[in-house]
C-alpha cells in the first residue's frame, strides 16, 4: 500500500507543471477518511454468497442468506472492523503527512527538474554528427541515394 502511495506521489511530480493540478493539502486528505470509511462499510455489506457458489459449483453449500464480505472477514478475525477502521484512518493520516512533506519539497524539486533539463539540453547541444563512413565521399553520406535521383542500387563498396 505504501509503495502504491509513494508511486502515485512520484508520478504527480513527473507530470509537466502546466498539466498537473495543485497537490491536495494534508487536511483535505484527512477529511476524506470518513467518506472512505463509509464506502468501505458499504462494500463490506456486499452479498458474495452467490458469487462463491458460482465460482465453485461442484461444492455447493446450502444457501446461506447474506454471506457478506464482513461476515466472511469476521469469521477469521473478530476484530476485523476495528482493524480496518484503524488502517483507513492511519493511512489517511500518513498520506496527509506525506503530501505536506511533498508540498514543502515541491519548489526545490521543480528547480531541480528545470536544472536537469537545462543540463541535458547543453549536453545534447554539444553532440556532433558522426563522421561519414570510410570511402563515402559525398556530402549526404547518411542517405542511400544522391540528390540527382540515382535509380539504381544504393552505394556499394
Amino acid at each position: 500500500m505504501r509503495m502504491i502511495l509513494f508511486s502515485a506521489a512520484a508520478f504527480a511530480f513527473a507530470v509537466p507543471a502546466a498539466a498537473q493540478a495543485p497537490l491536495p493539502r494534508g487536511h483535505e486528505i484527512e477529511a476524506m477518511a470518513p467518506a472512505i470509511d463509509r464506502a468501505a462499510d458499504a462494500l463490506l455489506e456486499l452479498d458474495v454468497g452467490p458469487l462463491i457458489d458460482a465460482a465453485d459449483p461442484w461444492r455447493r453449500r446450502p444457501y446461506v442468506r447474506h454471506r457478506t464480505l464482513r461476515d466472511i472477514a469476521r469469521r477469521d478475525d473478530p476484530y476485523f472492523e476495528h482493524r480496518l477502521r484503524g488502517e483507513i484512518y492511519g493511512t489517511t493520516a500518513a498520506m496527509a503527512r506525506m503530501m505536506d512533506a511533498f508540498g514543502a519539497a515541491e519548489p526545490a524539486l521543480r528547480r531541480s527538474i528545470i536544472d536537469m533539463e537545462r543540463s541535458l539540453d547543453l549536453a545534447l547541444r554539444d553532440v556532433r554528427r558522426p563522421p561519414p563512413p570510410p570511402r563515402d565521399l559525398d556530402e549526404d553520406w547518411d542517405r542511400d541515394f544522391d540528390d540527382e535521383g540515382y535509380e539504381g542500387e544504393p552505394y556499394e563498396d
